[in-house]
């Protein structure tokens, strides 16, 4: 018996990026029976036509396209829009999966996968974007570091810098609680909606692109986020 996506009775549109045909069709029959309206694309100029004649919930992305780079249409895609994307990934290519995340993508898969896990990736992102607004908070600040959560602007002084949805949500963690550690799965539960493994890079590899962007390093009376190994992160004022 197929499970049916429960995140809510409202149809989800998503648009499925890939070359592998017979997957794609599987996947299609697959959630046929819930809320979610798959459209395929099996080419960068197909996913092009797509996005430019209606909105989508989410993106499905497979970065290995026969007449183009997923991460340039990732890129291309994040100058205009915040809409969740999933990157599906070669098994191991870990340079592509780093790459991915640090152009915006809210998290990725790895190939092969099975329904259930993508529809597993797929709740968890739609309910934290779709999630209720928190209640108003006041500007975070943590040092020189602010962010305020409610237009997810974060900066050091007056350098501004745009945030994805994840890389909000783990500085907004880390900024609630300063000088305390913060484990990786939890960080994962609040930012990507999942507990992650131990195998998985996603978070570190959020906070390794908020310390480029943000400067997060300790230099020049900057915050520093630091990796306690085996225990979490910690964001503190430098010395």
């Amino acid at each position: 018996m197929s499970t049916v996506f429960t995140l809510s009775a409202k149809p989800r549109s998503v648009l499925l990026i890939d070359d592998d045909v017979e997957l794609s069709q599987m996947l299609r029959e697959y959630f046929a029976p819930s809320c979610i309206d798959l459209v395929l694309a099996h080419r960068a100029s197909d996913a092009h036509v797509q996005l430019a004649n209606r909105p989508f919930d989410l993106i499905l992305l497979d970065l290995m396209l026969p007449d183009g780079n997923g991460l340039d249409l990732l890129r291309q895609f994040r100058r205009h829009s915040h809409r969740p994307v999933i990157m599906l990934t070669a098994h191991g290519s870990e340079t592509d999966r780093v790459l991915g995340l640090e152009f915006g993508a809210d998290d990725y898969l790895s190939k092969p996968f099975s329904p259930r896990e993508l529809k597993a990736r797929i709740t968890a992102v739609l309910r934290r974007f779709e999630s209720p607004p928190a209640p108003p908070v006041s500007m975070l600040s943590v040092g020189s570091l602010h962010l305020d959560p409610a237009t997810g602007r974060a900066g050091v002084d007056d350098e501004q810098v745009a945030l994805t949805g994840a890389e909000q949500r783990i500085l907004e963690v880390l900024m609630r609680t300063p000088g305390q550690v913060v484990a990786r799965d939890q960080i994962s539960r609040y930012a990507l909606g999942r507990a992650c493994d131990r195998y998985d890079r996603s978070i570190d590899t959020h906070i390794s692109t908020l310390r480029r962007k943000l400067g997060l390093d300790g230099s020049a009376g900057r915050p520093i986020i630091r990796n306690l190994r085996g225990l979490g992160y910690v964001l503190v004022e430098s010395a």
